[in-house]
C-alpha cells in the first residue's frame, strides 16, 4: 500500500534500480532532503507542504523536478553515461566507485533503493533542512514502511543528520526488529569520507568513511 503522504507527493517515491529484484542482497541508501529553486526559497511552510500540497505545486510550476528523486537518478545516470558528473550529484559516483570496489561488476544504483530522509525539501537551495517535529514524524513513517514493504536487508543512512533523528525517534527494542542500519559520511560533502577516524573503524582502529561503506555491503557482514 503506498503511504497517503506518497499519493500526495508521488515526487517522493523510492528510486528501486532495475535489477533490485535480482540484487544478492536488498540494500537501501538513505540521504537527508532535496531542496527548492532558490526562486522558492523559503517559500514552502512544513504545514503547506504536508497539508496542502496542491497549493505549493501550482505555486512552483515546472521546477518540481528539484526534488523529484527517481528524476535526480536519472539525472545522474545520464550525467555518468556523458561523463558530467558533478556537484551534488558526485556523492552517487563516489558510492559507486566505492560499491564497485567490492562487487566489480555490478552498479550501486542499479542494485539498491534510494532515498532522501526527509519528505520534504529544504527550504533554501543548497541549505541543510530545517527540522521540525512533522518532518522526523513523516519520515520515520515512511522508512518503517518502506522496510516493511522493501524487505530490505541493509539500510545505510549517507547523513548524520538524517541518522541522529532516525534514533532519536525510535527505542532500541523497536530497532532490534529491523534490518542492519549503520551509517557513513557524506559522500561528497564531508571530508570524512576519505579521512580516517576511529568512528569508522572497528575496535579503536581507524578507516575512512569510505572503508566503513565498503565494510557494511560485504555479503557475510552483516552486524558491523
Amino acid at each position: 500500500a503506498v503511504l497517503p503522504h506518497l499519493e500526495k507527493h508521488p515526487n517522493y517515491l523510492p528510486h528501486i534500480g532495475k535489477n533490485f529484484e535480482q540484487s544478492s542482497q536488498r540494500i537501501m541508501i538513505v540521504a537527508e532532503s532535496h531542496y527548492i529553486h532558490e526562486k522558492y526559497n523559503g517559500c514552502i511552510t512544513p504545514k503547506e507542504w504536508y497539508e496542502n500540497p496542491e497549493s505549493i505545486y501550482t505555486k512552483i510550476g515546472n521546477n518540481k523536478g528539484w526534488f523529484n528523486t527517481r528524476e535526480v537518478l536519472q539525472t545522474y545516470f545520464k550525467d555518468k553515461k556523458n561523463n558530467t558528473v558533478k556537484g551534488g550529484l558526485k556523492r552517487f559516483q563516489n558510492l559507486e566507485n566505492a560499491y564497485k570496489t567490492v562487487f566489480k561488476t555490478s552498479d550501486l544504483f542499479d542494485e539498491c533503493v534510494f532515498i532522501n530522509y526527509y519528505q520534504r525539501p529544504a527550504e533554501s537551495q543548497g541549505d541543510s533542512i530545517i527540522i521540525h517535529s512533522i518532518d522526523s514524524k513523516f519520515a520515520l513513517e515512511n522508512i518503517l514502511t518502506l522496510i516493511d514493504v522493501l524487505k530490505l536487508d541493509k539500510i545505510i543512512f549517507v547523513s548524520s543528520k538524517a541518522y541522529d533523528d532516525f534514533i532519536a525517534n525510535t527505542t532500541k527494542k523497536q530497532r532490534a526488529t529491523l534490518p542492519y542500519i549503520g551509517t557513513v559520511p557524506h559522500a561528497a560533502a564531508s571530508s570524512w569520507w576519505n579521512r580516517k577516524s576511529s568512528k569508522y573503524g572497528i575496535e579503536g582502529g581507524l578507516a575512512t568513511g569510505r572503508e566503513k561503506f565498503e565494510r557494511i555491503i560485504k555479503p557475510k557482514n552483516q552486524f558491523i
